[in-house]
Order: structure tokens, then sequence, then C-alpha cells
């Protein structure tokens, strides 16, 4: 009920409280979240030990992790092959060769070559969602 004589609050308004626990713009590691480029690569690596062959392609899988940029290389696996095989690149940020800068998705595509340590790796094929 209203009384006649009392004040009222109208036309004022509440102040806007800001929320600051949610970021408007979300950071890269939590809008690329679980997203990784899957490429299919090669290297060649020399053969001195037998007269037979004089180089040796090894196939490896490359993943790119969007959400910080790092790169992990394993290296397929053959059964009975005599050569050490698994993780050839352990993931983290690899530098571009004499730069300051890392490797970005930008630069990884197929066909293309790209060095890593002072080994040249061919991109061969990637999958759908890196398509």
């Amino acid at each position: 009920m209203k009384t006649s004589g009392a004040p009222t609050l109208q036309g004022t308004q509440r102040p806007k409280q800001i929320n600051n626990a949610i970021p408007r713009i979300a950071p890269k590691w939590l809008k690329h979240d679980r997203q990784v480029l899957n490429f299919s690569c090669y290297f060649q690596e020399p053969v001195v030990e037998n007269q037979n062959e004089n180089y040796r392609l090894r196939k490896c899988t490359m993943y790119y992790y969007l959400e910080d940029d790092t790169i992990h290389i394993l290296e397929t696996r053959v059964p009975n092959s005599g050569i050490p095989q698994g993780i050839f690149l352990k993931r983290h940020l690899v530098p571009k060769v004499n730069s300051i800068e890392s490797y970005c998705w930008k630069d990884l595509g197929v066909a293309q070559d790209v060095e890593f340590y002072g080994r040249v790796f061919r991109i061969t094929d990637c999958d759908d969602f890196t398509r």
C-alpha cells in the first residue's frame, strides 16, 4: 500500500554490477582446449652401415596443439625393425631456425618441409579437422 506523503524511488536505477570472473573474450587456452592438428610426415635418415641402401625414410605423426602452440612428434613403431622408435620430439614450443619466434599453425601445411633442430620433416597428409 502506498501512502500519499512517502518519498518514492521512482526514476532511480541500480548501478550495474560487472562480473569480472567470466572474461568477455575467451583466452586462447580455453577457446582451443583439446583441439589438435594432426599431420602425417616423414624424415630422411642417412644409412652408412649398409651398402644396399643410402637412406631410410622414417614415418612420423606430428601433433600441433592450438591451445598453447606446442608441437609433439611421434615416430610410428615398426615391430622387429631394430631401430629405436617412439617419442621423437616431446611437447614444447619449437623455435624457428635462426629466429626468436616459435612455429605456429600457419607455418605447417601439406607438401611443406619444416626443420626442427636440424632435421627436415616433409608433411605429407593431415586429418579432416586439420584440413
